[in-house]
């Protein structure tokens, strides 16, 4: 039955209130991102860099970060301006200015993160300075040391010094990366290059032992097949052929370039005959 509403008893849980007052939050929300200056120069300088008026779209992202500098806001933009000197004016070395500012402001957000990642690719990738993309990778680990990207960063360190042909140096680091790191994905590729860094060193008792601890720690790694054949090349080195020709004979099926391996089968067993031959001229 209906009750006046002066009888009616008000509950302080009064679910339809509380709705109420949450729509109604969220309206004000949502009209405040719309009144939000730099919330509008970023809709504009997305909608010129769709247009192709890339002079444009850098106007509205320096306007927004220097509206509200020192925030999100600001870190956010100057990542995008950098975005767009690399990717669309293609000016590496400008980017990189741009990176660095919005890296400056720390874990404001992600694009902090990031941007530091971006440096780092621009050395890598671009100039192939890998002395100085061993720095930069090195900070985005000391700055944003919960970032997901930490373990790429310490697993490209490795890769620099092993371009660097620093091989040592380079085991240290993927050794730091199952370390510090052993969830992520780069932990089985750190142990497999330990064993190329060993391998290219010429330490072939070393490199023998690490794929075959390899082996036995990731068999179900996609560089097994790799691991094998860099196990059978430390077993040639080490005058062990019949146990590389055996490791060699297992892996023909399996390696994506059979070519290969018939053709170190083919010089493998004729080093073994070669063998064979000089120890019987030796016995006349």
């Amino acid at each position: 039955m209906w009750q006046p509403l002066q009888k009616r008893k008000v509950k302080r849980n009064d679910r339809p209130g509380i709705l109420r007052c949450l729509l109604i939050l969220l309206l004000l929300s949502l009209a405040a991102c719309h009144d939000d200056p730099s919330e509008e120069l970023f809709l504009k300088a997305g909608d010129a860099l769709r247009g192709g008026r890339v002079e444009d779209a850098l106007s509205y992202y320096a306007k927004a970060a220097s509206n509200d500098p020192h925030t999100e806001t600001a870190q956010e933009a100057y990542y995008w301006i950098g975005e767009i000197y690399r990717l669309f004016k293609h000016q590496p070395e400008e980017a990189i200015g741009f990176f660095r500012k919005a890296a400056a402001e720390g874990g404001l957000s992600r694009y902090g993160e990031r941007a530091q990642k971006n440096i780092a690719e621009i050395y890598l990738r671009e100039f192939k300075d890998y002395k100085k993309a061993i720095p930069e990778l090195q900070r985005l680990i000391d700055r944003f040391p919960t970032s997901r990207l930490v373990g790429e960063a310490q697993y490209q360190i490795g890769q620099s010094y092993m371009a660097l042909q620093e091989y040592d140096q380079a085991r240290i680091e993927y050794s730091l990366l199952l370390d510090r790191y052993g969830t992520s994905e780069y932990r089985d590729d750190g142990a497999y290059r330990i064993c190329v860094a060993y391998e290219r060193e010429g330490d072939f008792a070393a490199a023998r032992r690490e794929y075959e601890n390899f082996l036995t720690r990731y068999p179900d790694s996609p560089l097994v097949r790799n691991a094998r054949l860099g196990l059978a090349n430390a077993l040639e080195e080490l005058g062990e052929i019949d146990l590389a020709l055996k490791e060699l004979a297992s892996l023909e099926k399996e390696y994506s370039n059979q070519e290969v391996i018939l053709r170190k089968l083919d010089a493998l067993l004729k080093k073994k005959n070669a063998g064979k031959s000089g120890g019987a001229l030796k016995k006349k």
